[in-house]
C-alpha cells in the first residue's frame, strides 16, 4: 500500500508541482522551522513563546532518538520509488543531504506539526487550526512527492509532533509551577542517553534542550515582559546580533566528540537569553 501511494506521487511529478511541493517541503527544513520558532519566542507573548520553544526542543531529541533506533532505509534506498533531487538555499533532497537510514519518523512532519499545533493551542481559533492542518498535510505530501519518506514515517512524525505539543499544553495548564523541573528532568534523561545514541544530531538536540532548561527559568526570574509593536520589531536585529556573535565564536571550536553539544548549547543559550537583552534595551 505504501509503495502504491509513493508511486502515485511519483507519477504526478512535473515542474509546477515540484515548485509547489518544494515550497511546503522547505517549510519543514530545520533552519526554516527554527527561524519561525525563534521569531515566535522573541515576538509573541512570554507564555506562548515559552510553550512553543519548550515543545519544539523536547520534540527534536525524541525524533532523532527514534531515527537512530529504528534505522529505517528511505524508500528510494529500498527501491520503492525514485528520488527527486533538488538543491536550493532552503531545500535539499540530494543523497548527500539525507541520512540514508533516517527515514522513520519524518522530521519534517514532526517539527511542522509540533510547531503549528503549539501555535494553534495558544491561538484558540478555528481558522488557525484549519490552516495549520492543511499546511501540515501539504508538507507531508511533499515528502512523498520527493520520494524521501514512507506514509508511515509521516504519520508517526505527525503523531509525535501533535502528541508532544499536547503534552506540553498539559504541563503548562495543569503543572505550570513545575514546568521547569519537568523540562530539566527531560533534559537530564536526554543527556544520560548520549552514550547509547552517539550521533552528532542527537548531541545537537541534547545541547538545545539543555540550554532551554537553563534559559527559560532565567528569563522568568529576570521578569522579561512583553512590549508593543512596532517597537518589538527591534528584538529581531538585537537577537540575531547576539546569537550570531556566539555562533561565530563557536566556529573556532575544534571538531570532535562533545563539541557539537557545547556548540549548540551556547547558540541556543544566546538565542534563549535574548529576552534579557530586550528588557535592558526596553524593547
Amino acid at each position: 500500500m505504501e509503495q502504491a501511494i509513493l508511486r502515485f506521487f511519483e507519477s504526478i511529478r512535473c515542474a509546477p508541482l515540484t515548485v509547489v511541493f518544494g515550497f511546503f517541503s522547505a517549510f519543514g527544513e530545520t533552519a526554516v522551522v527554527a527561524a519561525f520558532i525563534l521569531l515566535t519566542y522573541w515576538l509573541s507573548d512570554r507564555r506562548t513563546g515559552e510553550q512553543v520553544i519548550a515543545a519544539a526542543l523536547v520534540s527534536i531529541p525524541a525524533n532523532v532518538a527514534l531515527k537512530l533506533t529504528v534505522s529505517r532505509p528511505r524508500p528510494y534506498i529500498a527501491g520503492k520509488v525514485s528520488l527527486l533531487e533538488v538543491e536550493g538555499p532552503l531545500l535539499s533532497t540530494t543523497t548527500e543531504s539525507l541520512g540514508a537510514n533516517m527515514s522513520f519518523p519524518s522530521g519534517h512532519a514532526q517539527m511542522t506539526s509540533n510547531f503549528l499545533t503549539s501555535v494553534s493551542l495558544r491561538a484558540k481559533r478555528a481558522w488557525v487550526y484549519a490552516v495549520s492542518a492543511v499546511f501540515v498535510l501539504l508538507v507531508m505530501c511533499s515528502r512523498m512527492y520527493f520520494g524521501v519518506h514512507y506514509p508511515t514515517d509521516l504519520l508517526a512524525g505527525l503523531a509525535l509532533g501533535v502528541g508532544i505539543s499536547l503534552l506540553m499544553q498539559l504541563v503548562y495548564k495543569r503543572f505550570y509551577g513545575a514546568r521547569y523541573y519537568i523540562l530539566c528532568a527531560i533534559a537530564v534523561a536526554v543527556l544520560l542517553s548520549l552514550p547509547f545514541l552517539e550521533h552528532k544530531d542527537y548531541e545537537q538536540a541534547a545541547g538545545l534542550l539543555s540550554a532551554a532548561a537553563l534559559f527559560l527559568p532565567i528569563c522568568h526570574m529576570a521578569g522579561c515582559k512583553d512590549a508593543a509593536f512596532p517597537k518589538k520589531l527591534w528584538r529581531i536585529p538585537l537577537g540575531l546580533a547576539l546569537t550570531g556573535a556566539v555562533f561565530a565564536l563557536t566556529l573556532l571550536f575544534p571538531k570532535g566528540e562533545g563539541f557539537s553539544l557545547l556548540k549548540w548549547f551556547l547558540i541556543a543559550l544566546a538565542a534563549g537569553l535574548s529576552p534579557v537583552l530586550f528588557k535592558v534595551a526596553k524593547v
